[in-house]
């Protein structure tokens, strides 16, 4: 019996999605995309406050599996769309806050998963690149949207127009990432920043993320009117004065 290509795990209100093809890097095949559509599918419409989606082994993901991506074609000659390229729009708009936890290398379909979480962290030792160029297709599972929406469009243009290699630290720098760990401190360290977010008010947590969606696509005065109203529905409840003290609290400890 085969081992599952995507393993989803639960500690708590963290859901931890995890690519487990180690032997191939973690690389591409369509079942390996289908499934991680599932898996993020299934977290969506699940209590979980935060997913964190990580690579088994030492790589996150390297982009397709080339061996396989020839074996599926002659199988199946062509190709066909299907929602499992919706899994970056999931990881990107689902109501729970989304983290990807990079390792290793991190390329193609595997860098547009990333990009489509809301916050990024990296071993120092990881490698990016869009790669996409490089084996002749256009790309997808969002990489050039999410990069233009961190980057801008110049330089997404670049990285995708010129897919050399770079490390973690240019990466840190460009704003892909947004903080660097030392190898076997990153995973320990993605799990406490998750649940740390896992730990805040769940409404509050959620209407934050949709208000980073709506910012996204609206002008500001739409914007703010939507922006108000959930302000008001987590200002008047029962709960306010409770959370405005353990704030209170909080700040002092630190």
């Amino acid at each position: 019996m085969s081992k599952p290509a995507v393993l989803v795990e639960r500690r708590g209100a963290i859901a931890l999605v995890t690519l487990n093809r180690p032997e191939r890097r973690n690389a591409v095949t369509r079942p390996v995309c289908a499934d991680l559509y599932a898996a993020v599918k299934e977290v969506a419409e699940s209590d979980a406050r935060v997913l964190v989606l990580r690579g088994a082994g030492e790589d996150f993901c390297v982009g397709a599996d080339m061996k396989a991506s020839a074996e599926e074609n002659r199988a199946r000659p062509g190709s066909e769309p299907g929602e499992f390229y919706h899994a970056a729009t999931l990881l990107h708009t689902m109501p729970q806050v989304t983290i990807a936890a990079i390792d290793g290398g991190c390329a193609g379909a595997g860098m547009g998963w990333a990009m489509a979480c809301d916050l990024r962290f990296a071993a120092a030792r990881a490698r990016f690149s869009t790669a996409f160029l490089n084996v002749g297709v256009s790309g997808d599972m969002g990489l050039a949207w999410s990069l233009h929406h961190i980057v801008g469009g110049a330089k997404a243009r670049e990285l995708i127009l010129f897919p050399e290699r770079f490390g973690g630290k240019e990466a840190l720098a460009m704003g892909l990432v947004n903080r660097l760990f030392a190898p076997d401190e990153l995973h320990e360290a993605v799990l406490s920043i998750a649940g740390d977010l896992a730990a805040r008010d769940p409404l509050a947590l959620r209407l934050i993320k949709a208000n980073s969606l709506s910012a996204e696509r609206l002008p500001i005065g739409e914007y703010i009117d939507i922006e108000t109203a959930r302000h008001l529905e987590t200002t008047d409840r029962p709960e306010r004065a409770r959370l405005m003290a353990e704030g209170y609290a909080r700040r002092k400890d630190d």
